[in-house]
């Protein structure tokens, strides 16, 4: 089970298309979620998509549902990319957590969602 969640991870950074800095690395946080209403809550990550990109233009937000995962299947996937360290998508994110309308809409995910896994991976080259 825990290979197949490594897998999914290793696959979904993989897939990023975002271009990236000169030295070619980035920051990913990959939220696993588990929800009721896949619709409702993919609209509502449509919304907070909006969102990020007015306060963090080079963040880019991205999901998929887990079909063949396992115990995982059904699950959400929600992946944030970052073209840049760790410490600037930190300082990315500060300023979006910062922000009223990113509060309200986090708040009113909690009804929607339960957060199964909450990751950051930087990127190596290879």
């Amino acid at each position: 089970m825990n290979r197949l969640i490594s897998f999914v991870f290793l696959s979904l950074a993989l897939s990023f298309s975002t271009a990236v800095v000169a030295d070619g690395h980035s920051t990913l946080r990959v939220v696993v979620v588990e929800t009721d209403d896949a619709a409702g809550y993919t609209a509502q990550l449509k919304q907070g998509s909006q969102l990020i990109q007015s306060i963090a233009p080079k963040m880019t937000m991205r999901a998929w549902h887990a079909t063949f995962a396992g115990a995982a299947t059904g699950s959400v996937i929600v992946g944030l990319e970052y073209p840049g360290s760790l410490a600037e998508f930190a300082a990315a994110w500060e300023k979006i957590q910062a922000d009223e309308s990113v509060a309200k809409w986090l708040g009113g995910l909690s009804g929607l969602r339960n957060i199964v896994s909450d990751s950051l991976y930087s990127e190596i080259s290879i």
